[in-house]
């Protein structure tokens, strides 16, 4: 229960990171969706990159579990374009989408709910996937630290530094 609770309480606080940073703003999602306000993608790329690093460095101390999932490339094609028409159409992200919900925004609503129909369809639908979409392309559960013999806070730290790099210093603005 413990451990519930604390995941609820992470799940706020992104939520209200994501609100204060205003990735529920149709303004800034369309400014993002055309590339031209990069705060949406400076906030994500400043979230993965503190968040590896510390997924890394509670790993480091043993004080995460590391679960990898395997890499089943033609599921994860085909889930990454349903994801990139449903941003592009709904304007929502799977986690601006719960946030815009919890702020009473109707589109977000049925975002969610559409998504909520979305895994219900795949979860019937996944026994003939499977076969046919998920386990021609499965790779098993790869990580670049098996690839590579490179322990991942080594890996870890360059990543978070690029990304970090990238939201403060590459990214601009355009406005044109």
């Amino acid at each position: 229960m413990q451990t519930l609770l604390i995941g609820f309480l992470i799940g706020c606080a992104f939520g209200a990171i994501l609100y204060m940073g205003g990735a529920t703003s149709y303004r800034r999602i369309l400014g993002t969706l055309l590339l031209k306000d990069m705060w949406i993608i400076k906030l994500m790329a400043t979230a993965i990159g503190v968040g590896t690093l510390g997924v890394y460095l509670l790993d480091l101390n043993g004080l995460a579990n590391m679960s990898i999932k395997p890499a089943y490339l033609g599921g994860v094609a085909v889930g990454g374009v349903i994801f990139g028409i449903g941003w592009a159409v709904s304007g929502y992200c799977p986690g601006t989408c719960v946030v815009g919900s919890s702020e009473g925004k109707l589109d977000a609503i049925f975002t969610v709910i559409g998504g909520l129909v979305g895994a219900l369809l795949f979860s019937m639908a996944y026994p003939a996937l499977e076969a046919t979409l998920i386990e021609p392309l499965n790779f098993g559960a790869v990580t670049l630290r098996d690839l590579t013999g490179v322990s991942g806070i080594y890996l870890a730290i360059p990543f978070s530094a690029m990304l970090l790099g990238l939201a403060f210093f590459v990214l601009k603005d355009r406005y044109d």
